[in-house]
């Protein structure tokens, strides 16, 4: 009889067990279960945080294209030039206008041939962005970077680069806006990648072409020198190559 009551305990046992294994292994799956990402929600204010403080923007061959369409190419070559950034690469760049020096404030003195270094206007207004009407001068034709504005796509991954912008976390934005402006993201990574790829070729040939173009036009201009003007050019640059007293 006693061991028939031992035999009986056991499955009771087994089950608190099987009870107390199944608390934990519940326990540990919701410890594991990631918190839900913020739904991303934008819709573009038009105020002026993002365009006073936007710096360079990129320009790829898909804004060109859009504005030689548009006729207004000619528009926009006041404002273009090429960014020689940091890291090496080649930017084409809609470049900030240098602000005015402020009351009391010495203006920097400025390279004649360079201008500003971008490195300058960094956090400089948009050129193209009216400050007094709080509005975009070229709304319609306006860069694909800006566009896209603060998302972008790296390839792999969607990232929105300026957290602080006004328009994140506006109500209204619908499946199709937003499938929109992730494949707005994409295609600006797409068009980006290939003025990258064409701008150190583009930049190259014709730095060459220049240099030949200027020899060429300095032979041209030797060749029609009396005599007597290449004596007195020699005499020039025999001169110049004289060691200077110290």
């Amino acid at each position: 009889m006693v061991e028939n009551n031992k035999n009986d305990e056991k499955p009771e046992v087994k089950e608190e067990d099987k009870k107390i294994e199944d608390i934990k292994e519940e326990s540990e799956t919701k410890t594991d279960i990631e918190e839900p990402k913020a739904k991303f929600t934008f819709k573009c204010t038009r105020s002026d945080k993002c365009c006073l403080t936007r710096g360079p923007i990129p320009i790829t061959f898909w804004d060109l294209e859009l504005w030689a369409r548009n006729g207004v190419v000619t528009n926009f070559l006041p404002y273009l030039d090429i960014y020689n950034k940091p890291s090496g690469g080649i930017d084409l760049v809609l470049k900030p206008l240098p602000p005015t020096p402020k009351e009391g404030e010495e203006e920097k003195p400025r390279d004649p041939f360079g201008g500003v270094p971008i490195e300058d206007l960094l956090e400089i207004k948009c050129a193209l962005y009216n400050k007094e009407k709080k509005e975009c001068l070229v709304y319609d034709n306006r860069p694909l970077s800006c566009r896209t504005y603060p998302l972008e796509f790296d390839g792999k991954n969607f990232t929105v680069v300026d957290v602080e912008c006004p328009g994140i976390g506006e109500e209204g934005m619908t499946k199709e806006n937003l499938k929109d402006m992730r494949d707005t993201a994409k295609q600006m990574f797409y068009e980006l990648t290939r003025m990258r790829i064409a701008l150190p070729v583009l930049s190259q040939l014709i730095s060459q072409k220049v240099m030949m173009d200027l020899m060429k036009q300095n032979m041209d201009a030797m060749s029609k020198m009396s005599d007597e003007d290449r004596s007195q050019l020699d005499e020039i640059l025999k001169k110049g190559q004289e060691p200077q007293p110290e």
